[in-house]
């Protein structure tokens, strides 16, 4: 059988570790820079090629993938002056990991299937450092026979593959997945900062809610950030966090679905975002809540 060619575009904390897996795995990889070069360099030394756009890359690749920050970046990656359509094939597979607007990704899967070109949605659950240990999990939204041939691939950066749907499926589970996860961050959040306010101290929150009703993946990461300043269970951005929540918001608009909940997140994400910035990632947003209630983080009143 032959071996499949990969291409990678996206090498941020997510995308560096996933491509070193694929070409650890044996598989030819290609890889192009953006503006910070030293992932590339270390996927270089061991064993990737550089080249010098997406249009190039789609013509000596069979299956791409594509983990970046927005919908907008996707589409200019596959669409754009240069890219990869520019250089496409008929047969080439286009993945995307990103977390995308659905409706964006159901658009562009019928753009390129006017060239033969198949489009995957392939959005990820974890963190980087599952990442790096070869245990994401992964949603797929395509047909059948196409994620069976991509899924030996992925194999190679993830534990749990799961197979959603049609193409754009994947993308609508992540967002929603998200609401979730976010949802209690932000609950983790508020509890901690309502605790300082109110003369409780905070690791006796984390040990009497990690043992009952109150417990959730969430709340250690969080719990992290309050108790010890540190952000290594949860490294996912604000911004991107803001940015899923509103193209969930845009697609339940879509859908004439209404939510309860969905406008509050949605509202806490961005004053976090503009009170510690968008880079901060997502725990940090008890920093929002205590500037908010007047306290500093250590749970001192300002």
């Amino acid at each position: 059988m032959k071996q499949e060619r990969i291409g990678f575009i996206g090498l941020g904390l997510m995308g560096k570790e996933m491509a070193r897996n694929i070409v650890r795995n044996g598989y030819p990889l290609t890889v192009m820079a953006h503006r910070n070069r030293s992932p590339l360099e270390v996927l270089s030394a061991e064993g990737a090629i550089e080249v010098d756009s997406a249009a190039e890359m789609a013509k000596t690749s069979d299956i791409v993938f594509i983990c970046v920050k927005t919908s907008e970046q996707v589409s200019e990656i596959v669409t754009g002056t240069d890219g990869l359509m520019a250089g496409a094939h008929e047969g080439l597979i286009i993945i995307d990991c990103s977390t995308a607007h659905p409706e964006s990704t159901e658009r562009l899967a019928e753009t390129v299937a006017e060239r033969g070109v198949v489009l995957v949605d392939a959005p990820l659950a974890r963190t980087p450092r599952e990442a790096r240990e070869g245990r994401l999990n992964v949603m797929l939204g395509g047909d059948a026979s196409t994620v069976t041939r991509i899924t030996p691939v992925i194999e190679s950066f993830a534990e749990n593959i799961f197979h959603v749907g049609a193409v754009g499926s994947a993308h609508k589970l992540k967002l929603i997945n998200n609401f979730l996860s976010l949802g209690a961050a932000a609950l983790v959040s508020e509890a901690a900062t309502m605790a300082a306010g109110m003369d409780v101290p905070q690791d006796k929150l984390l040990e009497i809610c990690s043992q009952g009703g109150a417990n959730s993946a969430m709340l250690a990461p969080v719990m992290e950030w309050v108790l010890q300043k540190e952000c290594t269970k949860l490294q996912f951005s604000l911004g991107n966090a803001e940015k899923d929540m509103r193209y969930l918001a845009e697609t339940l608009t879509e859908y004439r679905l209404t939510s309860n909940m969905l406008s509050p997140l949605c509202e806490f994400l961005n004053l976090a975002r503009n009170d510690v910035g968008e880079e901060s990632f997502v725990p940090q947003a008890y920093d929002s809540c205590m500037q908010r209630n007047g306290m500093a983080s250590d749970g001192n009143k300002r």
